[in-house]
């Protein structure tokens, strides 16, 4: 691997006035070079959000980010739905940019952040473990926003997979692609929901209270009030329930699809319509033309 470049990602305003932001090493081969620069552009403002989120005042170490394509051995020992994964205790990223291009690897940003997130929770941890709901729901949370895109794959992922407990949860990330996909973007609905209802600093409480040495549910129970699984059963029953489908249903984006939709059906059934009248009236005519051609030998003009 070749050392591309050292991404330190700072802000236009002073120093005094913002926080250190995480500085990315990136490492890729030759070939990869393009990709390398797309993230050394990459905006940086977004990582400081990620901080704020996870209660970090100090970035911490370097981030090495090691770009491996998809026909080295490491790519063909990685589950071939895996776009990246982070290695908090070694400060490493490893992503692969010939997998991204699909939820939920949409696009290079999207990853990148999401597994520098991982990083930075993992750090305000203090390296205590985190399920992987949590973590990724997270992760998902701090690298994109909660648009249409998202509640239809969360509406279909309930059709699909039902209301999980947090530990049927867990299973579904290591299943196949479209499992994993599942339980990214359901993580990322309880998250959320967690968060609307007890407020941003809810992160930082829980990751501070795990860095002090409690266990995840304890220290989710001293953040919220409520155990996990608490959480949860609010969840299905409101946000993951009733509201999430009023709320997709009453969008503009679905009502206009609707409309669409339905005007699509009125021009395709107006077609048929038509197409069977034109059918009726040919043969009609053909009948009415079978009894001219028998008596047309005998017919003069006088």
């Amino acid at each position: 691997m070749q050392l591309v470049g050292c991404l330190a990602l700072a802000c236009v305003a002073p120093a005094s006035a913002q926080p250190r932001l995480p500085e990315l090493a990136i490492e890729a081969p030759e070939r990869l070079r393009a990709v390398a620069g797309q993230i050394r552009r990459l905006d940086a403002g977004r990582l400081q959000a990620v901080m704020r989120l996870v209660g970090l005042s100090d970035p911490g170490n370097r981030i090495r980010v090691v770009l491996v394509p998809d026909d080295s051995r490491i790519a063909r020992e990685t589950a071939p739905w895996v776009g990246a994964f982070a290695d908090a205790a070694n400060d490493l990223i490893v992503l692969f940019p010939d997998r991204i291009g699909s939820y939920p690897h949409d696009s290079l940003e999207v990853v990148l952040h999401h597994e520098v997130t991982h990083i930075l929770a993992a750090r305000a941890a203090g390296g205590g473990r985190l399920p992987r709901w949590f973590n990724e729901g997270l992760a998902s949370v701090a690298e994109r926003s909660w648009g249409i895109g998202n509640r239809s794959r969360f509406l279909w992922a309930t059709v699909m997979a039902g209301q999980p407990t947090v530990t049927a949860l867990e299973g579904l990330f290591y299943g196949d692609g479209r499992d994993a996909a599942r339980a990214y973007i359901i993580s990322h609905a309880i998250v959320r929901d967690v968060i609307r209802r007890h407020g941003a600093a809810v992160v930082s409480r829980i990751l501070s209270g795990v860095a002090a040495g409690a266990t995840f549910d304890n220290a989710f129970i001293g953040a919220t009030g409520t155990t996990v699984r608490g959480a949860t059963r609010l969840f299905w029953r409101s946000s993951g329930g009733w509201e999430e489908w009023i709320t997709f249903l009453a969008s503009p984006f679905t009502l206009w699809t609707l409309i669409t939709s339905l005007a699509l059906a009125a021009i395709w059934r107006h077609r048929l319509r038509r197409a069977e009248r034109r059918r009726r009236w040919e043969a009609e005519e053909a009948l009415d033309a079978d009894p001219w051609d028998e008596h047309r030998p005998d017919y003069r003009v006088h």
